[in-house]
């Protein structure tokens, strides 16, 4: 593939990475701040990105910012934040046409990130502090997803068996924090954070697709690289969680159709590829271990797939289920774990498996917002390997190497999101 990577360093505490394949039709320019969860902070930092990607000194209302980006041909720019293993990633991202499909070949990629580094370093404040009305909207509308979160079951679910699969750990927060902490959220809070932010967290660049956009990549790290810094986190984004004594199993009832359970395994393997290969071998495929047996052999499960987050050295095993059949699916699903365990992988099932995840990997090329995950992925690993070269570790691995993985993962937690009512129709 033609895709260019460059990764450097362009101030304390700061990196700058250039993904290039001229394939694509346009850029994606992400700034983001990363800082250890601090769980009273976690809804500051959301209400405080929201209010960067909004306004800035220049041009004080999101409509009005809206207007500017879309008379740009089009370019967009919103907020991001999420939970990386034990940490905070939060900032913006910009996405914009090259420069070279618009009419006469106009630079509109150097207005685009200088209104962007508006919003970083010239925020809109009056009188020393945010914007009252709007931080207010802001800030409700953080309330108002906290609230609405409850009804996306599947992701509540995921949330409260993380609480307890990660017990103790700062991944265990939610990623807007409580709904308590976000009803106390102030201005203040908010101009605390952002200057904490600005002098103390890692902050990482990425400029990821087309490319001929030197002028706004120099933009970029002439202002970045001026920043006044303290003492700066030292991010290590791979912590193992700790297995438990015993295996910790909880329940939680709910006003649902169809119960929601989440099994978790923990190992201190650290060949990530191999533990992404053996979960998949046993339930991320249509032809998988958990697929065939338990959910159409057995049929005990609306589905049932599992998945490794190699920052914490857990496979999760997730299902959908009817109450009644909760604990013959447990059996089910740890009979498929001790029978690889024992040894019961063929070979068959493992080139199956690696032709269907080297696909899915071949697939980031598709498009630059999934290059740039990619690449951000390899970033948490501190790696930086390109899709092929992860499919010759792949094809590498062999049965042997599976069960030999298999028996390093032990069940640690059982989460069950359990319905109050009967069959499920979701």
């Amino acid at each position: 593939m033609s895709v260019k990577y460059d990764k450097k360093n362009i101030g304390k505490g700061i990196t700058l990475t250039c993904i290039c394949d001229p394939k694509y039709k346009t850029n994606m320019i992400r700034v983001r701040f990363v800082t250890p969860i601090v769980p009273d902070d976690l809804g500051v930092n959301a209400v405080l990105m929201s209010m960067l990607a909004t306004s800035n000194a220049e041009i004080k209302s999101r409509t009005e910012l809206s207007k500017k980006f879309l008379g740009l041909y089009g370019t967009s720019i919103g907020a991001v934040w999420g939970n990386v293993g034990d940490y905070q990633a939060m900032g913006m991202t910009v996405s914009a046409i090259r420069d070279r499909f618009t009419i006469g070949g106009e630079v509109i990629s150097e207005e685009a990130v200088r209104q962007l580094l508006l919003c970083i370093f010239e925020p809109d404040l009056t009188d020393g502090n945010f914007n009252e009305s709007y931080f207010k909207l802001r800030k409700q509308e953080l309330i108002d997803n906290i609230a609405a979160s409850i009804n996306d079951k599947r992701s509540y679910a995921f949330m409260k068996a993380k609480e307890v699969i990660y017990e103790g750990e700062p991944t265990a927060a939610a990623e807007t924090g409580t709904l308590e902490r976000a009803e106390k959220i102030t201005r203040e809070d908010l101009l605390r954070q952002y200057d904490h932010l600005m002098k103390h967290a890692a902050i990482d660049i990425m400029v990821c697709g087309g490319g001929e956009i030197d002028g706004a990549v120099g933009m970029l790290t002439e202002a970045f690289s001026k920043m006044e810094r303290g003492d700066v986190y030292e991010i290590d984004y791979r912590k193992f969680s700790p297995a438990k004594a015993e295996l910790r199993v909880k329940e939680e009832d709910m006003d649902i159709k169809q119960s929601k359970m989440f099994m978790a395994y923990k190992s201190e393997c650290e060949d990530i590829y191999l533990c992404k290969l053996t979960a998949w071998l046993l339930g991320g495929s249509v032809f998988s271990k958990l697929f065939l047996n338990v959910r159409e052999k057995l049929s005990l499960c609306y589905n049932c797939d599992s998945y490794y987050n190699d920052l914490k050295g857990v496979m999760l095993i997730e299902s959908g289920v009817d109450t009644e059949n909760i604990e013959k699916a447990q059996e089910a699903i740890r009979a498929q774990v001790k029978a690889m365990k024992d040894g019961d992988v063929t070979e068959e099932e493992l080139e199956n498996t690696k032709r269907y995840i080297k696909s899915n990997f071949m697939s980031n090329y598709d498009s630059e917002w999934d290059m740039a995950g990619w690449y951000r992925a390899q970033d948490t690993r501190g790696t930086c390997y390109t899709p092929e070269e992860v499919c010759d570790i792949i094809d590498r691995i062999t049965v042997a190497q599976i069960v030999e993985c298999a028996n390093s993962f032990t069940e640690d937690t059982v989460f069950v999101l359990k319905a109050k009512g009967g069959a499920a129709d979701e």
